[in-house]
């Protein structure tokens, strides 16, 4: 049973399914326009397969998830790179510390 704290009121939850659907509407704007930049580039056939596997991904309501440990990924790396698929630990991406 949950705890009264983690309950939501439903104008909180509406609040926040809009805030979602916003980031995915943009993040959609944002793979389609690489995607007819890559195609009009001719760029690398897997740049192209990586943004149409990312649409796919969207459209079957997977977009935003790592395909290795399902962690969601964080809003600024999709917005960088919408069409990555895996977290920034997966991906075996290091940080640089100053």
């Amino acid at each position: 049973m949950p705890l009264m704290a983690e309950i939501r009121s439903p104008r909180l939850l509406m609040e926040e399914c809009g805030r979602y659907t916003a980031q995915l509407s943009e993040l959609r704007t944002l793979l389609e326009e690489r995607l007819r930049a890559a195609r009009a580039e001719r760029a690398r056939t897997r740049d192209v397969a990586a943004i149409e596997a990312a649409l796919e991904r969207m459209d079957q309501g997977l977009y935003g998830t790592c395909t290795r440990c399902e962690v969601l990924l964080p809003l600024d790396r999709l917005r960088r790179a919408p069409h990555v698929q895996q977290c920034a630990a997966c991906a075996g991406e290091t940080r640089m510390s100053a």
